[in-house]
């Protein structure tokens, strides 16, 4: 697979491209400790970039003084990279996120207009769960946004898509988001799957049902 890594206003990224820009581009937000390198978003930049789809995605900034960036922050970054993936040319532009990746891609989905595809992993309505040492500005943040009712706003085709076997988030939050959601929209479990779907065989499930139904809604 062919990759750039560059920086988009002081973020790590690493950009994928199709040999064509027709089909659009895939925006990929990473959870709260996970990074861009994570199995699963390079496997599913590799699965776009076979399908003709172009990928970005990128490490989202951390916070100073032990404390974790917060989520308006967060959100601002993720804003700049979908500006830089509008400034390379692309029309079409679908959001992927897993974790807290994929609060942020559903929240800035129901606050722009601009996406046609949109799919979530292992999904939070809230972020009341979280722990760990300097999460406090973090959740106190999110409490501005929340995304049980901002889901309402999403115009954008969604998946949902949750391991059965999550140990962080258990799966009932996507089903209470799929129930929010407006549709078109599609709810689906990974059989065994954990919260970083970890396992090779049930990630590939994943990756590819989400490859899917990405290329179906960023095809012109």
């Amino acid at each position: 697979m062919q990759g750039e890594e560059m920086e988009i206003g002081g973020l790590q990224a690493i950009f994928c491209p199709a040999k064509s820009s027709r089909k659009g581009c895939v925006i990929m937000c990473h959870g709260l400790f996970g990074s861009m390198h994570s199995p699963k978003y390079v496997e599913l930049a590799e699965e776009l970039q076979r399908r003709g789809l172009s990928s970005l995605r990128f490490n989202q900034r951390r916070g100073e003084g032990g404390k974790e960036a917060t989520l308006t922050q967060r959100m601002e970054d993720l804003r700049r990279v979908v500006d830089f993936a509008h400034s390379l040319g692309y029309k079409r532009i679908g959001l992927m996120g897993s974790s807290l990746g994929g609060y942020m891609v559903l929240l800035l989905s129901s606050l722009y207009r601009d996406f046609q595809a949109l799919a979530a992993w292992a999904t939070p309505y809230n972020l009341e769960g979280l722990r760990g040492e300097g999460l406090e500005e973090l959740i106190e943040d999110s409490r501005k946004y929340p995304l049980i009712e901002y889901i309402q706003g999403v115009k954008a085709p969604l998946l949902l898509l949750h391991g059965t076997e999550d140990e962080l988030v258990p799966s009932h939050h996507s089903l209470v988001l799929f129930e929010r959601a407006p549709p078109p929209k599609v709810l689906m479990w990974v059989e065994g799957a954990d919260h970083r779907f970890t396992q090779p065989e049930r990630r590939r499930i994943a990756v590819e049902v989400t490859a899917e139904w990405l290329e179906r809604r960023l095809s012109p």
